[in-house]
């Protein structure tokens, strides 16, 4: 007999797979389970100045959504240019799930946050929806919107005075400091350029703009929009045959516009890729003089008029004879000029979407359509203009306004998705994140900040104490300092999968016919006793064999680690192999 067996390499083996726990929780318990809610903002001062709220903003924008685009690698979280879309504002709520709870990650497509206000579940993708959202009624292929100038990022430039991070060619950090020489406007700097909120990232420039919070389809959605000051302002992007839109071309253009009053006879052009070029001189060209090749400067960029085709043109004009400024959206194939009009209101916002398709143009405003115009030409449409927004080619027509939200698609929006458009503000169905391996939701929509806060169960009386920040409960507002009140709302459900790794540990115990056929059982002695050496009578014929009712596995050092316990003794064989398999999970 034997008392120890090593095992072969070929004896054992550990195989890895995923378990998924489902968790159902409402307020109370997900608080008792270390789930915790945070509030988080930017702020334009100093790092010395942050509260803990200006922290967590910080620590997610740098971990999930600054320059997602261009910075994926130093990003966590899934990415999917297609299907995943990161946008975050001034402000967002976190929902932060412990480890222990989501193992190696949350589950995708399990997640669902209820509260009396609205639920919310995931789309398998990263990205949070309310419950009950067609998708197919928004436009969320990134690849169908050619343009899009929120801005995203304007918050940031609400002060232009106090500087956001680096400044100047030296890269001086003056997070937080004023100005010394004070600006009125912004213009983007010589030899840098601005990226838009697209996947695209199309190159544009500002012109003497300001930048404020803009109140859209209701008191909760705010976003930033860009001011035009009448005189000089502009954005203006060079020419991108991607917005060279023909006759087989449809497409919308959306943003929202407010307008001041205006005086009779006066017309503001809003978008539109007409009117003015950039070129390199030609030496042909240069034959006048005005450009020759022998003078200085003879090969710079130049702005020129262009060709009387454009694709679109978006205007707004107040005659003699109205009350109200008429908005109008235009094409031209160089012979006849297709416009169709709209009534709008001064000093209110307005969601405009113009769009052109199956050769029928129309103007929707704040979700109501315009009589349809059909066009009849069959020329192109096409020039090599640049975009100007907020004047006609760089030099007329200059707008006194505000925009938000501006996006160009390169398909006509239904009837449908240009309602939600203006119901979500931004175009977006999404109104946040869930970052499965994190264990982070994030509500980043400035619409639905309050999904967080609304009312769901309540747990009674207690005092809470929120000085550090951290609010352990799911509550109506916002809590400090410490505070007793008499009931604490929360969520009225918390669901998701918790996908554990676990290893399955398998052992294969060949016990030879020549092994283990003798016993240490005292149980077998005369004496009953491990000190006497002999067997009882019973034990002691041909016929007697042990049986095996417990297997231990112990290491080189003959400590015992594992203990497995058989459903019924086995007898052992001096005639055939047997072999008893241990499994157990870790």
């Amino acid at each position: 007999m034997s008392v120890y067996k090593p095992f072969t390499p070929q004896d054992y083996a550990v195989v890895p797979f995923n378990a998924h726990k489902q968790y159902n929780l409402n307020s109370s318990s997900a608080a008792s389970n270390k789930i915790t809610y945070h509030t988080a903002s930017w702020t334009p001062n100093q790092i010395d100045l942050y509260n803990s709220g200006n922290i967590k903003y910080q620590q997610i924008d740098h971990l999930y959504y600054k320059n997602f685009y261009t910075d994926t690698s130093n990003k966590f979280g899934d990415t999917n240019y297609l299907k995943h879309k990161r946008v975050l504002y001034d402000k967002a709520n976190i929902l932060s799930i412990p480890t222990g709870l989501y193992g190696h990650k949350i589950q995708p497509g399990s997640f669902t946050l209820s509260s009396s206000y609205k639920e919310l579940i995931d789309d398998s993708y990263g990205n949070l929806i309310i419950s009950g959202t067609n998708l197919n009624n928004y436009i969320t292929d990134p690849r169908s919107t050619l343009l899009n100038i929120g801005p995203v990022n304007g918050f940031k430039k609400y002060d232009l005075n106090i500087y956001d991070g680096y400044v100047g060619p030296t890269r001086y950090y003056k997070k937080g400091q004023t100005r010394v020489n004070t600006i009125d406007s912004y213009t983007t700097p010589f030899n840098k350029y601005e990226y838009d909120d697209s996947n695209f990232l199309n190159k544009f420039y500002y012109k003497n703009v300001n930048f404020s919070e803009k109140q859209l389809f209701d008191s909760q959605s705010r976003f930033p929009g860009i001011d035009f000051n009448g005189v000089n302002s502009e954005i203006k992007l060079y020419h991108d045959n991607t917005f060279n839109f023909n006759q087989d071309d449809d497409f919308s253009i959306e943003f929202w516009v407010n307008t001041p009053n205006m005086n009779d006879g006066d017309l503001m052009h809003l978008v539109g890729k007409s009117s003015t070029k950039t070129i390199v001189p030609s030496p042909l060209e240069g034959t006048v003089g005005l450009h020759a090749l022998s003078h200085t400067g003879s090969s710079q960029l130049q702005d020129v008029n262009s060709s009387t085709r454009y694709p679109f043109e978006i205007s707004i004009k107040k005659s003699d004879s109205s009350e109200q400024p008429i908005l109008s959206f235009a094409r031209s194939d160089g012979n006849k000029i297709f416009k169709v009009s709209r009534n709008i209101s001064f000093n209110s916002q307005h969601h405009i979407i113009c769009r052109y398709s199956s050769s029928k143009i129309c103007i929707f405003t704040d979700g109501i359509q315009s009589t349809e115009k059909t066009i009849s030409n069959s020329d192109l449409c096409q020039n090599n203009a640049n975009i100007y927004i907020g004047n006609k080619g760089g030099n007329s027509n200059f707008f006194s306004g505000s925009l938000s939200q501006l996006k160009i698609y390169d398909k006509p929006l239904t009837n449908e998705q240009v309602t939600n458009n203006y119901v979500y503000s931004n175009g977006s169905p999404y109104i946040g994140n869930i970052f499965y391996s994190n264990g982070l939701v994030t509500i980043t929509h400035p619409k639905y900040q309050q999904v967080l806060n609304a009312a769901g169960l309540g747990i009674g009386s207690m005092t809470i104490d929120n000085s550090d920040g951290v609010i352990n409960l799911f509550t109506v507002g916002g809590i400090t300092g410490s505070e007793t009140i008499d009931s604490i709302f929360g969520i009225s459900k918390l669901k998701f999968q918790g996908s554990h790794l676990i290893y399955e540990n398998e052992y294969k115990c060949t016990i030879d016919e020549f092994e283990y056929n003798n016993t240490t059982n005292p149980s077998a002695r005369k004496l009953k006793t491990y000190q006497s050496p002999d067997l009882a009578d019973f034990a002691t014929g041909s016929l007697f064999k042990p049986y095996i009712t417990t297997v231990g596995l112990y290491n080189e050092h003959n400590e015992l680690l594992v203990v497995g316990k058989l459903g019924q003794p086995i007898r052992t064989s001096n005639e055939t192999d047997t072999t008893i398999v241990l499994r157990w999970d870790t």
